[in-house]
């Protein structure tokens, strides 16, 4: 006999795993410290507690009501956490494109940024055909 609960995990997993397989996404490149596990790990984890449990002797309802909210707390905290990052993205981006017609120094190089290209997530500047990071710029010196 399935618990809908149980069901319900299942179909969760089985739908972000269609979704996520293909789509590689920046939290996923990100190095995160290997002991915090995402929300489809505690789904796993949660789901597996549910299957395995006793029938005569189940999880109680204020451990099960903590682990859901435990899960909630997760969830809402990654979702911050993708928020920002789509921030940061766009403050990069904007960033980049401040610099477009710019006199800028490189290192010891000194030129006008001429076009602007978005590389692995990453903003690149051309000075004279050559690609910089963008966090190579130490100075603006002039609007070009």
């Amino acid at each position: 006999m399935e618990i809908p609960l149980v069901r319900t995990i299942s179909r969760i997993l089985e739908s972000r795993e269609a979704i996520t397989v293909n789509t590689p996404t920046r939290a996923n490149t990100n190095n995160i410290n290997s002991t915090i596990i995402n929300r489809d790990d505690f789904l796993v984890l949660l789901l597996a507690q549910l299957k395995n449990q006793d029938p005569l002797n189940s999880l109680s309802v204020e451990d099960f009501t903590s682990q859901l909210v435990q899960f909630s707390t997760l969830d809402t905290i990654l979702q911050q956490s993708e928020n920002i990052n789509q921030l940061l993205d766009k403050a990069l981006r904007l960033e980049a494109l401040n610099l477009l017609g710019k006199k800028v120094r490189v290192g010891d190089k000194v030129g006008i940024v001429s076009k602007i290209t978005f590389e692995e997530g990453s903003p690149k500047i051309w000075i004279d055909g050559e690609s910089y990071n963008m966090s190579l710029v130490s100075e603006v010196l002039t609007n070009g």
